[in-house]
C-alpha cells in the first residue's frame, strides 16, 4: 500500500543563506548508534523518554518502520547528520483520537541531537525546510503539530512560520498544543519553493 507518507522522497536538499540542510530517510541498523547516542542526550531525555539500551531501542525502531503511516528522516546541515524527524500522517496517528483530521495531513517531530547546532539560527530553516518538503511532496493543505505546551521557544519559532495555535489537548504524557501551518497561508509568505535533489540510488533507499 503506498501511503501518503510513504510516497515522500527518500532525500531531499534545501539551502538558505549559504547553509545546505538536507533530510535523508533512517536506514536500519546502520544509524541505530547515532539514534541511541542522541536518545541518551539530556537535553532528549525529557520530550523523547527513548534513553533504552541499544536493543529495546533498536526493536522500538523496528516497529516504527514497519509503520506505514510514518517517515524517519536524518536532518542534516552542510553534510553533516545533526538531528532527527518524523514526518506523520496526522489522521492515522495517534493525534488522530484528539482532532478532526484530514487524511492528507502531515505532521512532524524534531529533535536536534548534536548540541553543536544550538544557537546557530538553524531551528527556523530546518523548520521551513520541513514545511516546503511537505507541500511540495503531498496533497496536504495543512500540516498539524502537538508539542508540549511547555516549550515556550517551539511556540515563538513557529509563530513566525505561519503555525497557528489551536487549542491544547490533554493527552496522558503532556498537554499538547495543537498547531496548524496552512498551505496557502505559509506559500503566500514564503513563495519560492526550493527544487529538491532526489536521490535515486540504491544506497539512499534502502530501509532493510
Amino acid at each position: 500500500m503506498s501511503t501518503v507518507s510513504r510516497q515522500l522522497p527518500d532525500y531531499y536538499e534545501y539551502q538558505e543563506d549559504g547553509t545546505i540542510y538536507h533530510l535523508k530517510q533512517v536506514r536500519y541498523p546502520e544509524h541505530m548508534p547515532l539514534l541511541h547516542r542522541w536518545m541518551h542526550e539530556p537535553h532528549v531525555i525529557p520530550q523523547w523518554q527513548l534513553n533504552l539500551p541499544l536493543v529495546p531501542l533498536s526493536v522500538y525502531y523496528e516497529k516504527m518502520l514497519a509503520d506505514d503511516h510514518h517517515r524517519l528522516y536524518l536532518v542534516g546541515i552542510n553534510g553533516q547528520d545533526m538531528g532527527y524527524t518524523e514526518i506523520y500522517e496526522g489522521a492515522r496517528d495517534r493525534l488522530g483520537r484528539y482532532y478532526d483530521g484530514d487524511p492528507d495531513d502531515l505532521g512532524w517531530h524534531l529533535l536536534f541531537g548534536e548540541t553543536s547546532a544550538f544557537g546557530k539560527g538553524h531551528l527556523r530553516p530546518v523548520i521551513r525546510m520541513l514545511s516546503y518538503f511537505i507541500f511540495e511532496h503531498s496533497n496536504a493543505k495543512k500540516i498539524v503539530g502537538e508539542p508540549d505546551h511547555t516549550v515556550k521557544p517551539y511556540a515563538v519559532v513557529v509563530a513566525e512560520l505561519c503555525y497557528e495555535l489551536q487549542r491544547l489537548i490533554p493527552m496522558p504524557e503532556k498537554t499538547a498544543a495543537l498547531y496548524y501551518c496552512h498551505r496557502e497561508t505559509f506559500l503566500n509568505k514564503f513563495p519560492k519553493i526550493p527544487q529538491p535533489q532526489v536521490s535515486a540510488s540504491a544506497s539512499e533507499s534502502s530501509i532493510a
